[in-house]
Order: structure tokens, then C-alpha cells, then sequence
């Protein structure tokens, strides 16, 4: 379901900037502390941010930055972030592809992918986060046998992305189609708050990048 529009929460990340790197005013120096001065794990498409906040405090030693195109998602993400005072998530509020270059050298510890938009229609599979051009992204954005954590309750979905996964050589190191969030290293989302009252499965993958995966492409069969 997509989210409406809300006009406080686009005002909200345009006039809070204090957690936020904005892409169009970007701060390298302040960027590049961030990230190295703990281990730091990106998440795309946080939601409103109830993972990120609970896995933060969880894990202080851990940096976070989360990427959200959405400024409406993005802004109510913010809010709860700033509310929550907590100072190792950052937030981006724009296209994942735009931050890629200014990384430059520096790399992620791990990457979460959460209850992730299927995109189920075949003309928007290049939307989906785990399409060819996003896992291509991936290799190059998340340090040498470091991890992907991906959940859904789309079981077509979830079939989907274990194909790519293993198209490009992700090493499998968990696979559950009934996680019961039993994993130290997680925590709940809104959607998934919501499914497992509802009664429904949720699909979890932990995935490997290592030596392979870095010399597969997207392209090859």
C-alpha cells in the first residue's frame, strides 16, 4: 500500500537537517566521519523507521544510515529518528544510485533490506531491490564476506530474490520461510509488527558476498 502524501513530514526533512546528509549540499567531511568511526550498515527503504531505531539502540557501537526516496516515508523516518535522539543513524533522503559515487573508497558493513516493495508487474522489475542493477550495486557498496539481511512476507517475492541471489553467486548462510525473529542481529518493522499478528510467514535470507560473487555480473547465466 502506498503511503500518502503528507505535507508536514516533506516540510519536516526540508527544515531538519541535523541527521540528515543531503545529497545536493553534501557534507564529505562530515560524511566519511560517519561511516568510519564505526562499522556501519545501510538500510533501504527504513519505513518510519521502527527497525532502525530499535536495531540502533540495540547496537550503539554500529553506525546507520538509512536511504529513502519517498520524502514523505523519508520525513516521518526523521522524525522518529530526531525524536528518538539517537546519534549513530543518519538519513538520506534520495535516490540509493546518487550516493553511490560519493562513497568513493569507503564501504558498508551490511546491508538490510526490509518488507521491500515487490513490484510484482514484469515492466517494473528493474524497480525491485533485488534486480540485476541493484545487486550489481551491491558488490560494490558492501565490504568482502559481509552480509545482506533481507526479509519479506511476499512469498513471490522472496522466490524472486533467491534466484538473483544466486544468479550472482551470494553465498546462502540462512534461509527461513517461518522466522520467528530469533536472530540477535534484527529487529522488528511496522510491517512486520502487523503480519505476524495477522498470522502470516515471514521469508528471511542472510547472504555472503565473497570472492565469487564479486566476479559474477548481472548479464551472465
Amino acid at each position: 500500500m502506498r503511503t500518502k502524501f503528507k505535507f508536514w513530514a516533506v516540510e519536516y526533512l526540508k527544515n531538519n537537517l541535523k541527521n540528515q546528509f543531503v545529497i545536493d549540499s553534501f557534507n564529505e567531511e562530515e560524511f566519511n566521519k560517519f561511516i568510519s568511526s564505526k562499522p556501519t550498515f545501510l538500510e533501504i527503504g527504513p519505513g518510519k523507521g521502527k527497525f532502525i531505531i530499535e536495531i540502533a539502540k540495540k547496537f550503539p557501537n554500529y553506525n546507520f544510515l538509512v536511504v529513502e526516496l519517498n520524502q514523505t516515508i523519508a520525513g516521518m523516518c526523521l522524525k522518529a529518528i530526531d525524536d528518538n535522539e539517537l546519534t549513530n543513524v543518519k538519513l538520506v533522503g534520495d535516490n540509493f544510485y546518487k550516493l553511490i559515487p560519493l562513497l568513493k573508497d569507503n564501504k558498508f558493513d551490511g546491508l538490510f533490506l526490509n518488507f521491500s516493495d515487490p513490484w510484482p508487474k514484469k515492466r517494473h522489475e528493474k524497480r525491485r531491490l533485488t534486480s540485476d542493477q541493484f545487486l550489481d550495486a551491491y558488490k560494490q557498496i558492501i565490504k568482502l564476506n559481509h552480509f545482506i539481511y533481507y526479509k519479506t512476507d511476499n512469498l513471490d517475492f522472496f522466490n524472486y530474490s533467491l534466484e538473483q541471489f544466486q544468479k550472482h553467486n551470494f553465498e546462502i548462510v540462512y534461509q527461513n520461510n517461518d522466522y520467528q525473529e530469533d536472530e540477535e542481529f534484527d529487529a522488528m518493522t511496522e510491517f512486520e509488527e502487523r503480519y505476524r499478528g495477522q498470522g502470516i510467514k515471514i521469508n528471511r535470507l542472510v547472504l555472503k558476498i565473497n570472492e565469487k560473487t564479486l566476479k559474477t555480473g548481472g548479464n551472465e547465466e
